[in-house]
């Protein structure tokens, strides 16, 4: 059994709370970022407002006006997006020095023989969910032995009670997520780690190793 520990941070809202990072009253109202999808704009990122307006990513923009009148947006900026997420990969790299941005909107971090400096895997999880909130981000977690498995944590546990997905389901997607991030990863050496204190992680978001198929 392989030793290798890895920790997937996905940023669901990250397009959308880089803006309202700069201008807080954007968050006055459900807030969306638009990019343009051939002859129309729909919706790219949305704040937590929005999506509690019912809207979604993918919607177009005259539908969601015509759902939700008071909706603020912004166009997409895509340079200034993976600046930020360059931002991230730079923060991460406290917890361990091989990071790696993951499908635009993540990371993905090898902790292999580093979660001991943060009182273990619990402690090291929840650091990462304290710093995110301090930067005023969403974060969905997951940690498990393969890239593939802590993906899938990271999207798919823990979200939704009522939507189970069979373990040869996640293994096929795991297999495919690790098949394109082989072809595409670049880690990179980080910052130093320093030693904090732990707190329980919450349900669904650690495997425990050899067992990603009973978190899922």
């Amino acid at each position: 059994m392989s030793n290798r520990r890895i920790l997937s941070l996905w940023f669901p809202r990250l397009s959308a709370e880089r803006l309202l990072r700069r201008d807080p009253h954007l968050d006055a109202h459900p807030f969306a970022v638009v990019r343009d999808s051939g002859q129309m704009q729909v919706l790219s990122s949305l704040s937590l407002k929005a999506s509690q307006a019912g809207l979604t990513p993918g919607q177009p923009l005259r539908d969601a006006h015509a759902m939700c009148a008071t909706l603020l947006t912004r166009l997409q900026n895509p340079h200034r997006e993976a600046a930020f997420l360059g931002v991230l990969h730079r923060w991460a790299g406290k917890f361990s020095p091989w990071v790696a941005q993951q499908d635009g909107d993540g990371l993905v971090i090898d902790l292999t023989g580093c979660a001991h400096l943060f009182g273990g895997e619990a402690g090291l999880v929840d650091q990462v969910r304290r710093d995110c909130a301090d930067l005023g981000l969403t974060v969905r977690l997951g940690l498990a032995d393969t890239l593939g498995a802590a993906w899938a944590l990271a999207r798919f546990s823990a979200q939704d009670p009522g939507h189970h997905r069979s373990g040869d389901a996640i293994e096929q997607e795991a297999r495919a997520t690790r098949a394109k991030a082989g072809k595409r990863r670049h880690w990179e050496r980080g910052g130093p780690l320093p030693g904090l204190p732990s707190r329980p992680a919450a349900s669904g978001e650690i495997a425990a190793p050899g067992k990603a198929h009973s978190a899922l």
